[in-house]
């Protein structure tokens, strides 16, 4: 992956770039929501250095190949609205796990199911992917209608997987193969 340069997508509504230390303050605006957090598996941010490690942590995963994250934007505002992409790449078996967040103003306008396309297509088709996984609280009515819509196929339930604001929780581990995605025998 780092062989190249940072791959943006362009979908009709929106523009995925990398991120850059510009995006810290949008990006703690977002994640001092604590509906958008909610799932996340991680407290709301308290301060702009949790925003600036995050952005640190996407170019580190960029520039390791373990990983690439994207910065969600309108084409006609760079603006941070969310972000999305893999996570623990491990090229020998060609999978990775996808993760995602949303400002709340957008929710519910499809526009995670058309950022989530191109990121599915970039991975299986430019990453050479053959599977994609994703962790999700079973709560979260709205992810795990988002990934079905997708074509995501739920594996099993991980009970009490982990431990999350003072309680252990269950995760969906739900996953999507090459094949599935682009239509192979």
């Amino acid at each position: 992956m780092t062989d190249q340069s940072f791959p943006v997508l362009e979908t009709p509504r929106l523009v995925l770039r990398q991120a850059r230390p510009g995006d810290v303050q949008r990006l703690f605006q977002v994640a001092q929501d604590e509906d958008v957090m909610c799932y996340f598996g991680t407290e709301p941010f308290e301060s702009e250095q949790q925003a600036l490690d995050a952005i640190d942590w996407q170019q580190r995963i960029w520039a390791e190949g373990t990983g690439v994250r994207w910065v969600i934007t309108e084409p006609d505002h760079d603006a941070f609205i969310g972000d999305v992409g893999y996570f623990k790449f491990e090229r020998q078996h060609r999978r990775a796990e996808v993760g995602y967040l949303l400002e709340k103003a957008y929710w519910r306008r499809g526009l995670m199911t058309e950022a989530m396309t191109a990121v599915l297509d970039y991975g299986f088709v430019s990453m050479g992917l053959n599977r994609v996984e994703a962790l999700v609280d079973p709560r979260n009515a709205a992810s795990v209608g988002l990934l079905r819509k997708l074509g995501f196929v739920q594996e099993g339930l991980l009970r009490d997987y982990e431990f999350e604001r003072g309680a252990f929780i269950d995760l969906y581990m739900v996953s999507l193969l090459r094949r599935e995605w682009l239509n192979e025998s």
